[in-house]
């Protein structure tokens, strides 16, 4: 279970790094999209390519995803258990793919057709997914595609996380789809004896809660264009927000994102900005600038921006996720360049121990109170703690240097 929550939807992330655009209804497929997903979760063990998985394979992933420690004895016993004893030597402790797939040959396997509505947004969630094969639409309430899921991506699982336990969007077959399912007992006890697979499921969840609501903003037609030439501006720092802006995905050109004069950021292809502002009626926080020959965005006003989050609520908290993560990056990088640093990972490292100011190797949530009224001294102490319940992944009330860095794009790693 912890593999396969690690090897899925690696590429969202919190940092909202994540290439994968909602272009076309089925293009775009990624290169492993074809692999058989326990062919994919083999690979994670015969990591070097051997062909076949050791004990010591089994005892590396096992040590690096549970909290339970296995000797190689413990391993080799095991597998031997499972096999019955069969083979003789050495290569009887090694499992080939056919031996992979028949140690898992109890776990729930379903197959739905083309068509086929797995779960409707309203419905209690009782498990969640993993993609063997085909490809899954996720809609809205209203029908809007918002992803396109395929082999080795899961889905399911916020409701099995969250409060309340209500799916939020619904899941449709867009060919014939095989799954792994995951029902609710089971999924409790995994994610009981792996605390990393809960936190990465975490974070992943809310990576594509925030892809999902920006993919639900790029499919909006009621936008006008705005062209800018270099060095005009969409809106200073202090002005009343009354529309938000998307970059155009081709030939969009790069914006430049300033506090108090200072760069802080960049807006490239595809990338949205301006919700804050609607979203929590507060005044801009930042400068944007057109720093190409020529920018290209989509705008689109305040009232029908409002209008289409007030029809999917869960996108608005997303959003407002985003926003509030947005300042907070927007707080560290002016925290750096005000001690006169730079943003390269050393200085964004030593912003994070600045801020600690106990000393104790976490943010605390008066620490968070400082470092972000530095910046707005009017932000509410509710938004401040809205803004570290959704960093805080481990639930711990504070934030760790990997929660952190986690929400830094240059800190991401390519698999």
């Amino acid at each position: 279970f912890a593999v396969l929550v690690s090897h899925g939807h690696k590429d969202y992330t919190l940092s909202e790094s994540s290439t994968r655009k909602l272009k076309g209804k089925y293009s775009a497929d990624r290169p492993d999209a074809s692999s058989h997903i326990m062919k994919q979760a083999f690979e994670a063990f015969d990591n070097e390519g051997k062909g076949y998985v050791t004990p010591n394979d089994l005892g590396r992933v096992v040590n690096e995803h549970l909290s339970t420690k296995l000797s190689s004895s413990d391993t080799e016993e095991y597998i031997a258990t499972q096999r019955g004893n069969k083979g003789e030597g050495a290569s009887a402790n090694n499992i080939s793919l056919s031996d992979f797939s028949s140690l898992f040959s109890g776990i729930r396997h379903k197959h739905f057709p083309r068509g086929h509505i797995i779960f409707h947004a309203g419905d209690d969630g009782d498990a969640m997914y993993f993609i063997n094969s085909g490809k899954v639409e996720i809609q809205t309430r209203k029908g809007q595609l918002v992803a396109i899921l395929r082999s080795g991506d899961f889905f399911g699982e916020g409701s099995l996380l969250e409060t309340g336990n209500k799916r939020f969007t619904s899941a449709k077959c867009a060919t014939p789809v095989d799954v792994i399912e995951i029902k609710r007992e089971d999924f409790e006890k995994y994610v009981a004896s792996s605390a990393t697979a809960k936190n990465d499921l975490k974070v992943k969840w809310r990576a594509r809660n925030l892809a999902y609501a920006k993919n639900l903003i790029r499919l909006q037609t009621n936008v006008k264009t705005r062209v800018l030439k270099k060095g005009e501006v969409v809106y200073r720092e202090g002005d009343q927000g009354t529309s938000m802006y998307r970059v155009f995905d081709d030939d969009g050109g790069e914006l430049e994102v300033s506090h108090n004069g200072v760069k802080v950021h960049s807006y490239f292809a595809g990338e949205s900005f301006g919700e804050s502002s609607l979203l929590f009626g507060r005044k801009r926080s930042s400068t944007v600038t057109c720093i190409s020959d020529t920018c290209r965005l989509h705008e689109m006003n305040s009232e029908d921006f409002l209008k289409l989050i007030e029809a999917s609520p869960e996108m608005a908290k997303a959003l407002r996720d985003m926003c509030r993560k947005r300042l907070f990056k927007k707080a560290v990088k002016a925290f750096s360049l005000e001690r006169k640093r730079g943003l390269s990972d050393e200085d964004i490292v030593a912003t994070f121990h600045e801020a600690d100011l106990d000393r104790t190797g976490l943010i605390n949530i008066e620490e968070l109170r400082e470092l972000m009224h530095r910046m707005d001294p009017t932000l509410p102490m509710e938004e401040i703690q809205a803004l570290l319940a959704f960093i805080d992944i481990d639930e711990d009330g504070k934030i760790s240097l990997e929660e952190f860095k986690r929400l830094f794009r240059q800190f991401e790693t390519t698999a």
